[in-house]
Parts: C-alpha cells; structure tokens; sequence
C-alpha cells in the first residue's frame, strides 16, 4: 500500500504509517525508516535457538546496554579456585592448624604446606629454632650460635672461657704476665709482654745503653738514639750532676809514711774540698807518672808548674779543708779513666787507717 507522506517536510520530522516510523533526512531527502511502534516479545533462548534472556543472579546490566557477571564469593570454598589445590590433604580439627597456603612449583598451584617449611619453599617459621638450619631447641644460658663443623647449619655451643689464658689465641703460659704487661701479636697467638723503649716503640733504637746515656732524635735515620750526654745541648741543663763525694783508705799507715792510693771519682772534675779522717800531707795528681815524678819533693817545696800537681793539702785531725776557688782536675792517662791518682803522709803521730776523702762535681761523662 502506498504511504502518503507529508510534502514540504522539515529535518527530523516523523511520520507514522501503518504502525512503522519515518523520519525525514533533508541531507539527502528522503524518508529513513525508524521501526516498528508496536510492542515486539522476544522469545525464550534456548540452547538450540537464539532469544531473549532475563537477567538473573550475578548479572548486571549497565547503562549502555552491557550484560557483566558479578562475582559472589559469599558462602564459597577457597578450593573451587582453580588455582588452589589441596592436594590430597585433609583439614580438620587435628591437621590443618598452622598451616598455609604456599605456591608450589610442580602443581602449578597454591597448596597448604606447614609453616616451618616445605610445599617449595614458600612458608616461613615464626620462631627461630623453627628454621630449617637452626637448633630445634633452645640452648642454655650463656651459651653461643656458631656454625657447625660441616658449615651448612648453626648450633648452640658453650661459649669461651672466662679469661683469657683459656682462649685459643692466647699464650699466657709460656711467658707468665707480669703488672703493667701489654698484649701484643705474634702473628700466631697474643702474649704478654712489657712495653719498653728498646723493644716495642716502632722510632726508638737503642743498641746496649750505658748509665747515664740520653735519647737523641736522629734526624736522618728518624730514630731515637741512646747516646752519652754532650754536656747541655744550648743551655737545656742534659747531663749536669750533682755533687759527689769519692774516698780511698790506706790501712795501718805509719806515722811519718807515705802511701800511694788511687780514688775513683771522675775523668774531669771540679774539685771542691779535701777530707782526712786524721792529720796528713795530701797530694792530687793528674796521672800515676806525675805522682812518681813527684815523690822525692819536700813539703816545704812548692810543686813546679806544669808537674801534673792538681792541689795538695795539709790537714790536721779528721779537718775537711775547702778548696777556694775550687780547682778543675781530670785524669790524664792514655785512655781517660776515672781515675784520681794521690799521695798521703801520716802525720797523725801514730799508725793510722787514713781515709782521704773527695768533694767534687762531675764535669765529663
């Protein structure tokens, strides 16, 4: 049947003809057909046939038409996941406490596995002695965690002894410690050794010191040195004495006599007073040849100058006589000793143990 359209129709416009919609295009002037305005029911889907279909339970339909599943989990299993297997294992009261679900390589799936291991690795122990490589218990008090012999586990031992002499490394038998000892490193064990100039300070060498020696910095070979003393060193006050007394006795000397003594005092010398324990006639020499040459003079008779007579004294009983000013002597052997070459005559009255003594002060080392 023809359809009797509405002539000089504008964009857009609808017409309705038997029960079916037009609307008018002016881009290219014509009538599109819209559909039917009737009421269509759409039946049933079945599984041979196409149809409509009432949304149910876990369906949803969203604003632009699209039919979506809705996932549910409310009152389900974890083990209809299609990634979880159990494996053949039974949870209950009596086994399943503690357990975890931990991947496993092999099953391509989570699987429950104890929590101190297995199942691939994947659990992992809340305690420590619940580790694979630890004790499974815990040790006593005190003790330490050491590697095992074999180096593949840790162990519980007993931990050193209490001192020292009981560690391995320490050797305190051979050489018994001693106060104010130091431990130093053999390279094998540590020992007990002092801590001395010559032995342990890395810039001090000292080589058989003498009394009396100082250190000196060596500036060249950049050690410290034992050296004898140069008498100063720019006014510092190194190697200055004190003053010092020296004696000799010539024994059961009789009056009127002679005797010849040697006392050991210095190699030089500033003599300061002469001391007899009785009345006497004493000479000081710079040498056993001086005294020699000197032994036929009277004591009435000056020495001559030059003749090696350092200072004489006469004294009477136990007298200390002072020397003003006081004199320098020194020994003039070969090879300089400390030497003081004398001669002392009786004059007592009668035989004596005469004691001659010296005061001096030290001027050479």
């Amino acid at each position: 049947m023809a359809i009797n359209f509405p002539s000089s129709p504008s964009n857009g416009q609808i017409h309705t003809a038997q029960g079916i919609q037009w609307q008018y295009d002016t881009t290219g002037g014509t009538w599109l057909c819209q559909g039917s305005t009737g009421i269509f029911t759409l039946g049933a889907a079945t599984s041979n046939s196409l149809g409509g279909i009432k949304v149910g339970s876990n369906l949803s339909v969203d604003s632009s038409g699209t039919l979506a599943a809705v996932m549910n989990l409310n009152n389900e299993s974890i083990s209809e996941l299609t990634d979880v297997t159990f494996n053949s294992v039974t949870l209950d009261s009596s086994n399943g406490g503690g357990k975890v679900l931990a991947w496993d390589q092999s099953l391509q799936a989570f699987a429950p596995v104890d929590q101190s291991g297995g199942g691939g690795g994947g659990g992992g122990s809340s305690t420590f002695v619940g580790l694979t490589d630890t004790p499974g218990s815990m040790g006593t008090a005190g003790q330490f965690l050491t590697v095992n012999s074999g180096g593949n586990a840790l162990e519980f031992t007993a931990a050193p002894a209490g001192t020292l002499a009981g560690l391995t490394d320490t050797d305190l038998v051979t050489s018994a410690p001693q106060p104010g000892d130091f431990l130093t490193y053999t390279g094998t064990n540590w020992v007990a050794n002092p801590i001395t100039l010559a032995g342990n300070l890395g810039d001090v060498a000292i080589s058989s010191p003498s009394d009396g020696d100082v250190l000196t910095y060596n500036g060249s070979a950049l050690v410290w040195q034992s050296v004898a003393p140069s008498g100063g060193g720019g006014g510092g006050g190194a190697g200055l004495t004190s003053r010092a007394t020296a004696n000799q006795t010539a024994s059961n000397l009789a009056d009127d006599a002679s005797a010849n003594i040697t006392i050991a005092a210095a190699k030089t010398y500033a003599l300061l007073k002469i001391q007899t324990s009785h009345a006497a006639w004493v000479t000081v020499y710079t040498s056993s040849a001086a005294r020699t040459a000197d032994a036929s003079r009277l004591e009435v008779t000056d020495p001559q100058p030059g003749s090696g007579v350092i200072a004489e004294v006469i004294t009477t009983d136990g007298a200390t006589q002072t020397i003003t000013p006081g004199t320098i002597g020194w020994n003039d052997d070969g090879t300089p000793s400390t030497n003081v070459y004398a001669k002392v005559v009786n004059k007592s009255g009668s035989t004596q143990n005469l004691t001659v003594t010296l005061h001096f002060v030290q001027l050479e080392v």
